[in-house]
């Protein structure tokens, strides 16, 4: 098998797949466990949308299956330099809100495709590679 590039999964993925998602279930299950991994930064957005116990248990568990990356002082580094290029006002709000930044920092730190269903979120930012599926 060729080399397989790691994947960032974006929060907007798991989001669908908890809504059972056919679209977030087929993007994810064409990552071997070894080649999927999200942020602390998605871990806390995901756990943060939970509305109850149960739900926030369900939230860990599917979640444990994804390599975690932390944040680090160079991913921080780059997330300042990129809100500093990206953070312009448009209509009240940000081109690029803040998790998204760190979530980007993330991927052009680690140099890992970014698996998104919010392309327009990330495709201006240099450095970023969308990751590409196909059926």
């Amino acid at each position: 098998m060729a080399n397989r590039k790691k994947c960032l999964v974006d929060t907007s993925v798991l989001i669908a797949l908890f809504r059972k998602n056919n679209d977030a279930k087929f993007a994810l299950d064409t990552l071997i466990a070894n080649d999927a991994y999200i942020c602390d930064i998605t871990f806390m957005e995901i756990l943060s949308g939970c509305s109850n116990v149960e739900k926030r248990e369900y939230a860990v568990n599917l979640l444990e299956v994804y390599g975690l990356l932390k944040n680090s002082e160079k991913i921080s580094d780059i997330s300042m330099q990129l809100m500093k290029r990206h953070c312009i006002q448009r209509t009240g709000q940000p081109i690029l809100r803040l998790a998204d930044c760190l979530i980007a920092a993330f991927a052009v730190y680690h140099k890992m495709e970014l698996l998104t269903f919010n392309k327009k979120d990330f495709d201006f930012i240099k450095g970023i590679h969308i990751h590409q599926l196909s059926k």
